[in-house]
């Protein structure tokens, strides 16, 4: 089976509503394909950008190269708000998969979304997809583990495999 690593890096987004009664936005985002919580991972929560958070957080994927061509296969990006007695819920932003491979392998600027449920609230990222390599089905482990990167988990997503990883 053929892959390519995928790598999604969430910049920051601009003009988020103020979604608290008091206090200062704390805001984190949360990244899933489709929205299934077993490819769910966080950002760092932003204490200090309010309506206007930072990240820079990079996530790595695998998938198999067939799941490229698929116009089903989304990266979902959820904000919240971290509030002091609970989450609140920003809005988020759905990105086809394909059509971000079918631009280009590298994003050669920052590409900006809207968030939806957000007003004018825009989420800016970078994006890049390495070159084919072929491995068993999913024994990516084994590549991961040699390139010094911890697994995090193996999911299957619509047909698609991933493999969720993260540093040492």
């Amino acid at each position: 089976m053929e892959f390519r690593k995928f790598d999604l890096t969430l910049v920051s987004a601009d003009n988020l509503p103020y979604v608290l009664c008091f206090g200062n936005m704390k805001v984190y985002a949360k990244v899933s394909f489709n929205g299934d919580p077993k490819t769910s991972m966080l950002t760092n929560v932003d204490t200090a950008g309010g309506s206007n958070p930072r990240w820079n957080s990079t996530f790595n994927y695998t998938i198999n190269k067939a799941s490229l061509r698929n116009p089903g296969l989304e990266v979902v990006v959820k904000l919240y708000c971290q509030g002091n007695l609970r989450e609140v819920y920003i809005g988020e932003v759905k990105i086809p998969v394909k059509g971000l491979f079918d631009s280009g392998r590298k994003a050669k600027k920052e590409l900006r979304f809207n968030v939806a449920g957000a007003g004018d609230g825009r989420l800016n990222i970078l994006y890049s997809f390495g070159k084919t390599f072929t491995d068993q089905e999913p024994s990516a482990w084994k590549k991961a583990l040699k390139a010094g990167l911890k697994v995090v988990y193996v999911v299957l997503v619509h047909g698609t495999w991933l493999v969720l990883t993260g540093g040492p």
